[in-house]
């Protein structure tokens, strides 16, 4: 069983708005991410910040499960843990829930390359994506509790605890060749930008 996770913990700073909610074209961006991971994944799930809970599940669908984070302010590491804490899939596809350009085949190339490893983890012009990757729910939830308890709060920290394989950019680009689904909207020009590509599409 493979779980669909958004992470949608972040406090939009630069965005001006809570932009998992902002209009992108007929929906909003977290509803273009979670319909692409539901056809990969056989659940889905929204990973929120404390409080933010009932006001995901007043606007998404009853079979998205929302979850909240314990804590404020810890950064994306503490999303994977919520989210992978509340997962019932083997592994776990995750997403950010800016990433309206996702697409259906870069998830399923990063579940294959998974299998057999504790995850796998895409590699976009030489920086490792660790927000799109495809985890194994136990092992990968420990590190990264581990990875916490001792101070470290960027995933990668909990890499060297796990045995991951990687998504070469040769690959993505077969599948995506302008590498739009690691687009991220962090403010009103980049979803400009989005629309366009979109547009493209």
């Amino acid at each position: 069983m493979i779980t669909g996770a958004v992470l949608a913990g972040g406090t939009s700073s630069r965005f001006g708005s809570e932009k998992a909610v902002a209009p992108f074209r007929s929906a909003s961006m977290i509803m273009h991410v979670l319909r692409v991971l539901s056809e990969t994944t056989d659940e889905t799930l929204v990973a929120v910040a404390p409080g933010k809970g009932t006001h995901y599940r007043n606007l998404l669908d009853d079979e998205v499960f929302v979850v909240e984070d314990d804590e404020y302010g810890i950064g994306p590491i503490k999303g994977l843990v919520t989210a992978l804490g509340a997962a019932r899939g083997d592994y776990v596809l995750i997403s950010p829930c800016d990433t309206p350009l996702l697409r259906r085949e870069v998830c399923e190339i990063t579940i294959s390359r998974a299998k057999g490893f504790d995850g796998a983890v895409p590699v976009v012009r030489g920086f490792l994506e660790p927000l799109h990757a495809c985890y194994s729910r136990s092992k990968c939830l420990n590190a990264f509790i581990k990875s916490l308890e001792e101070g470290m709060r960027r995933p990668k920290d909990a890499y060297h605890l796990l045995n991951l394989a990687t998504v070469e950019e040769a690959d993505l680009r077969r599948v995506d060749p302008h590498l739009t689904s690691f687009l991220n909207v962090n403010s009103e020009e980049d979803l400009a930008s989005a629309l366009k590509q979109a547009e493209k599409q």
